[in-house]
């Protein structure tokens, strides 16, 4: 779009959260030439209108959207492990997000996932190829709440699980030789957050943000992380990087590519550095 601007300097990007009259992060996009002016023209005015502003660089989700795919990303690879997904939304909910993954994608819209799965495979490369039980659930036409089921039936007056989708799953487990797995709700979180930590080393790589404390106030303000645990990168401080490096070249062996520890991790892990020293 800044290609066909006489002044490409004057290009910004603001990115609302729904619902944009509750939500108080703003995320502000700067592009490839966007100029000092615009940007502070534009964090004034979301100062103005009495939101938060976080300023990132453009790319594939931005910020926090990216992030959430890593934080809530490495559900769908437990589920196809035989962990039971009730398990998991007990477990992030326990942990103090507002929602579980399964709610969240209903809320959302199974299919706006499942398109920006397929951008993020598309611009991002093989580490973001879309799981296939995914593609198994996206299949079953049941998109969430729009559609009055997807992980659960919301026909009655407290949702259920939503059987039509329980069965696609269970097909899936079934041809893969999947049998039901039993794991705690701390390792559950364990593995949510790992990746979700991953990303955020990842997002910091390909220049998108480089202010761990700014894109921990994202987190808290965009996606209702609990403030109580300081964001993800404090947490991650706080579980140590090295003992995140480990955990995620163990979930490298056992799930692939998506859990490859970033090579910031690596590096923080054999240094010592943490991310709010880095």
């Amino acid at each position: 779009m800044a290609k066909g601007l006489t002044d490409p300097g004057r290009m910004i990007g603001m990115h609302f959260f729904n619902p944009a009259d509750r939500m108080q992060l703003l995320e502000v996009i700067c592009a490839e030439k966007t100029s000092d002016l615009t940007l502070a023209t534009s964090v004034a005015f979301c100062r103005n209108i009495k939101k938060i502003p976080v300023v990132v660089n453009d790319g594939p989700g931005f910020y926090v959207s990216r992030q959430l795919g890593g934080l809530y990303g490495g559900s769908v690879y437990l589920v196809a492990d035989g962990v039971a997904g009730s398990v998991i939304e007990e477990a992030m909910v326990d942990f103090g997000m507002p929602m579980g993954p399964a709610t969240l994608s209903d809320l959302t819209g199974i299919d706006i996932g499942y398109h920006v799965r397929k951008n993020f495979e598309q611009r991002l490369g093989e580490r973001y190829k879309m799981h296939p039980l995914f593609e198994v659930v996206y299949q079953t036409g049941c998109y969430g709440r729009k559609t009055g089921a997807g992980y659960f039936d919301y026909s009655g007056s407290e949702p259920v699980p939503n059987q039509k989708v329980v069965a696609a799953i269970q097909q899936y487990l079934d041809e893969n030789s999947v049998t039901p797995k039993e794991m705690s709700k701390e390792e559950v979180v364990d593995v949510l957050l790992a990746l979700g930590i991953n990303e955020a080393a990842l997002i910091m790589e390909e220049g998108i943000c480089d202010r761990p404390q700014d894109m921990d106030l994202a987190l808290i303000y965009g996606l209702g992380f609990p403030p109580y645990r300081g964001g993800v990168l404090r947490y991650a401080d706080k579980w140590g990087i090295k003992n995140v490096y480990e955990k995620l070249k163990v979930l490298e062996k056992q799930y692939g590519l998506r859990f490859k520890p970033a090579s910031l991790i690596k590096e923080m892990a054999e240094s010592g550095k943490t991310f709010y020293q880095y």
